[in-house]
Formats: C-alpha cells, structure tokens, sequence
C-alpha cells in the first residue's frame, strides 16, 4: 500500500484582500471591528498617554488592571502611576484584583482585519484574566500588527515555532464583546466577559 501523500490545500480567497485593494488594512480592521460592536479610538504614539487619560479619567488604580510587555519608557510610567500591574508572583489573588476592576489594559500581539479580531500571547506577565474579568477590556493596537486574516497570524506563529522561539500555552482570539441572543431572541452584548471592548489603534506619526 503507497503511503499517503500530504498535499497542498488551498484555502479560500477572502474579500478582504479586494478591500485592501481599495483601502488600507486599518480601515478595513476598523470596519470589522464596527461590525462586532467593539468601539474604535484612534490615536498616536505621541498622544497615547493622553488618550488613556480620557478613557480612565477619575478611576483609582485598584480598579485598573494592565498586562503588557515591552512597553515604552513613557507608556510604563504612566501603567507604573494609573493602573495595578498583572503580578505573577502573586498567584490566583491576581484573580480577584481582575475581577473587581473595572478596566483591564492589554496589549495586542496580531490584529486580524478580516474580523476584527485581536490576538492575545498570554506568555511572561501576561494574565488571561485581564482581558476576561474585568468591566471594560482597552486593547493597544499599534498599526503596524494588522494582518489580513488568520491565515497570516498562524503562519506568523509557526514561524516563531521553526525558529525555536517558544510558544506560549494559551493564545487568545478575541472577537469583540460576547453576544447572546439566546433569551427570546433579543440581542445582549457582553454576556460573557466584558460589557465594553475598546479598541486604541495607534497609528503612525503624520
């Protein structure tokens, strides 16, 4: 009997590649995004601080909650100053703090225009919970990590995978706030997880 052979599959053409041709990859995340009801706030490096201000304006740091990596200089002050940092020295009481506080503050590794996803790497100090628990879910979303669909986002990971790089053990694809419309067919946003999902896109510096 001759062994299988693996072929080649094709996947499907997407309509987003005919949207690019028209507009940029932001605009058609954007789109998307505006389809699964999470809010858009556009900014810039430059003005990022600024645009957390107005979000959080007035809310004590024991009910913010951040998990970011690598930020800048500027952008961890201001986390170090405004929010309760993920702590994963602290165990399950990390937990808790998620689910008392009103904002979770994370920071996107992919952005996938053809569904307005954003894709989470829990890895190093990165908690689950802050984008699960919390009230409202900020997502930082530099320009530069949209990528047209999830094809691309997992060839980027098997990449990571081929050059030995690890990966972490949960991956999140986050599609905007939860829907139900299960109880008599009326529509209920954020039945699981958080009521609101913002999206911060930060863009280029004109």
């Amino acid at each position: 009997m001759n062994k299988l052979e693996r072929k080649q599959i094709e996947l499907p053409v997407s309509n987003v590649y005919s949207a690019i041709e028209t507009n940029s990859l932001k605009q058609v995340f954007i789109e998307s995004a505006k389809l699964i009801r999470a809010e858009i706030i556009e900014t810039t490096s430059s003005d990022l601080i600024n645009t957390l201000n107005s979000l959080i304006e007035g809310t004590p740091a024991n009910e913010i909650l951040s998990s970011i990596n690598g930020a800048t200089d500027t952008l961890e002050t201001w986390l170090n100053e405004n929010t309760t940092k993920w702590n994963p020295s602290l165990g399950s009481q990390n937990i808790p703090n998620a689910e008392q506080a009103k904002y979770g503050i994370t920071y996107c590794d992919q952005a996938l225009a053809e569904s307005g996803t954003v894709v989470l790497l829990n890895e190093n100090n990165k908690g689950r919970s802050v984008s699960l628990l919390p009230e409202v879910h900020i997502v930082l979303i530099p320009v530069e990590v949209i990528v047209p669909r999830l094809r691309e986002s997992m060839r980027d990971l098997h990449e990571r995978v081929k050059q030995g790089k690890p990966i972490p053990s949960c991956v999140n694809y986050i599609t905007g706030p939860s829907n139900s419309a299960d109880i008599e067919s009326y529509l209920v946003v954020g039945v699981h997880g958080p009521l609101r999902t913002i999206y911060v896109i930060i863009g280029n510096e004109k």
